[in-house]
């Protein structure tokens, strides 16, 4: 018995098969290149986070420390307030526009604020926001949140992420503690800081924080 010979695929078939694969492959590139894009973008929205709370907590820990003063006890039952970290060029302030902070503290713990300039930490510190860049004081540079933009050192890159908020709220309660305007002052800070993407400005985070400030400060 003859056996009917085998027939191969017609040009319309191979062209139909073709087709069919061509229309997987572009399916499974679509869906491989919508996956990159989604890992890209989370992963610029985590660096967007990470520079954000760095920036935060850098700021955060510092400004908690402000008008500590090692020699605290020297004053205890003098009804006075001789701290060299809380006089009105030192202590804890902000500008006009609340986007700067300067404040001041006991950095090496031996009772005394240096003169600017007369060493490599002149125990004054300030953060602002110059342009879209968040800015920190530095050693030897003006005390004054008016200071020259390339006087302070940027904390974030511009390159990276673009600050568009940073405002410092500075709240101060006083409790009577005594007789006339003798009372204890206590103070925190709020921040809150915006940043977008350079590459992308629809990636945006706001964070908060509230800051206690450790050091009461007492009013004689």
């Amino acid at each position: 018995m003859l056996t009917q010979k085998a027939r191969g695929f017609s040009l319309v078939e191979l062209m139909v098969a073709l087709a069919i694969n061509a229309f997987l492959f572009i399916g499974l590139i679509s869906i491989f290149v919508a996956n990159m894009n989604h890992y890209n973008k989370v992963v610029d929205i985590n660096r967007l986070n990470q520079q954000l709370e760095a920036a935060l907590d850098l700021m955060g820990n510092e400004i908690r420390r402000a008008g500590y003063w090692a020699n605290a006890n020297a004053d205890v039952g003098l009804d006075q307030n001789t701290n060299p970290f809380m006089t009105g060029v030192t202590d804890i302030s902000t500008n006009v526009a609340n986007n700067c902070i300067l404040f001041s503290y006991d950095h090496n713990m031996d009772g005394a604020i240096p003169a600017i300039g007369s060493g490599y930490d002149d125990e004054r510190y300030g953060f602002r926001l110059n342009g879209q860049i968040i800015q920190g004081r530095p050693p030897g540079a003006a005390f004054s949140c008016s200071a020259s933009a390339n006087s302070w050192e940027n904390m974030t890159d511009p390159n990276s992420i673009n600050v568009s908020n940073l405002t410092f709220t500075l709240t101060q309660s006083t409790i009577v503690t005594g007789p006339g305007t003798r009372g204890l002052t206590m103070r925190s800070v709020d921040i809150t800081i915006t940043g977008a993407l350079t590459k992308d400005s629809s990636i945006t985070k706001t964070l908060t924080q509230h800051i206690r400030i450790r050091n009461d400060k007492f009013i004689p």
